[in-house]
């Protein structure tokens, strides 16, 4: 702190400067929402600008971003992509959450509401009828559609990509959505990309899925990798989660040791080597209640990855139990010490026409789960606390709903390719 003494018409006056440390002022800044970072607080300062476009601090930011969304609902959103009427076009809207209900809602009340932010026009190859979510790494959004395509786009700046046709299959061989096991959407922290990955079974060879990677980089082209060997996967369509840097799929294969049986297991993709492993879950997290059907749901929840068993109990009720990893990468997700149990939740009365095994969590806090009912159009919003269902969002075929954290990144780190494409 330096004092100076100045003289005005007889009188004297002290200016107080204080100097904070740079450290201290982003710890301060990290405790603010991205949106008045970028609006105002930018404006202050070279200095406090300078920290605010940094890539250290917006990844630092995101993360603490992540650890709060986890805790309450009310910090979260989401992202609704929908087909327009004549279907070569796709509108992006924000779904924004109120403030967390104590109580159940009235019959035309909502805690959700729907805002129109743009239309990204001509951007599908032929006319499709299925898309599907894929996950959200950092501010952007990804979709799958059955043309073969891969669409990243960001909410807040308007930008977007479209990838080439990841597969040709022609019309007479089994459509591109019967051959799809999985789709992700990583982050490479190392080279600081962002990558797209396929698992797509051979149209001839039926034994055989062959992993397809992109880079979003200028000039980007699909690249195949070694096709995983001797596994047969059953799964199909399945959606994963992104957790610092690894693609987490839950998916169903035979391997010859296997045989007859199939078994479902955690399949790893590492953004940053492209290399797979695969991982037998516990026990203890596979396996219904006294023999009742069930099935395993997987997510993200305050950057650590997420299982949740649901299962069919009595009285048409749904047991759901939360599973998250541990913080440790060198944890060994095989064993049941390395989950911890969040919580269990009982929702009463919900299992009256319900296919569980079509049921996925969306989203998971502290206070709300978000869940996929079995139609694939309705979702049902579940009290943690009480296990009521509180209120549903019914959305038509064409429409789909991607979990969304603002981030950061999304303004300063922006993938090359994406920067070529805006509304």
């Amino acid at each position: 702190m330096q004092i100076s003494d100045s003289t005005s018409k007889g009188k004297k006056k002290q200016h107080v400067n204080i100097c904070i440390p740079k450290e201290v002022v982003a710890e301060i800044l990290q405790r603010v929402p991205g949106k008045d970072l970028l609006e105002t607080l930018k404006k202050v300062c070279m200095q406090w600008c300078s920290i605010i476009y940094s890539g250290r601090f917006a990844y630092s930011h995101i993360e603490r971003g992540i650890l709060k969304s986890s805790s309450s609902f009310s910090q979260l959103e989401a992202v609704i992509i929908s087909m327009t009427d004549d279907q070569p076009s796709f509108i992006v809207s924000a779904l924004e959450w109120h403030s967390f209900p104590t109580c159940e809602l009235g019959e035309h009340e909502r805690y959700w509401k729907a805002k129109y932010i743009y239309m990204v026009n001509n951007v599908f190859l032929h006319r499709i009828s299925y898309m599907m979510r894929v996950n959200s790494v950092y501010g952007f959004v990804c979709f799958w559609s059955n043309d073969a395509c891969l669409h990243v786009c960001n909410p807040i700046t308007k930008e977007y990509l479209t990838t080439p046709p990841y597969s040709y299959t022609n019309t007479y061989m089994a459509p591109v959505h019967h051959q799809l096991v999985a789709v992700g959407f990583g982050f490479c922290h190392l080279s600081f990309e962002y990558k797209l990955v396929v698992l797509h079974e051979d149209a001839v060879e039926y034994d055989e899925t062959k992993p397809f990677v992109l880079t979003c980089r200028a000039g980007c082209l699909w690249r195949s990798l070694k096709a995983i060997p001797d596994t047969k996967f059953i799964s199909r369509g399945q959606t994963g989660a992104h957790v610092k840097g690894v693609l987490y799929w839950y998916l169903e294969s035979c391997t010859p040791k296997d045989w007859p049986q199939t078994i479902k297991r955690l399949v790893c993709f590492h953004v940053t080597t492209e290399e797979f492993d695969m991982i037998m879950v516990p026990a203890e997290i596979d396996g219904g209640v006294q023999g009742l059907q069930y099935i395993i749901s997987i997510t993200e929840k305050g950057g650590n990855l997420c299982l949740i068993n649901i299962s069919h109990v009595y009285f048409c009720s749904l047991l759901i139990q939360v599973y998250v990893a541990a913080h440790s990468a060198a944890a060994d997700l095989s064993s049941i010490s390395s989950w911890k149990k969040e919580f269990t939740v009982t929702v009463p009365n919900m299992a009256y026409n319900i296919n569980i095994n079509h049921l996925f969590v969306l989203v998971v806090t502290d206070d709300m789960l978000v869940i996929q009912l079995s139609d694939g159009k309705t979702f049902g919003f579940i009290n943690v606390a009480t296990g009521m269902l509180l209120t549903g969002l019914r959305l038509n075929l064409s429409t789909i709903v991607i979990p969304y954290v603002p981030s950061l990144v999304s303004f300063a780190h922006i993938p090359p390719l994406l920067g070529a494409n805006q509304v």
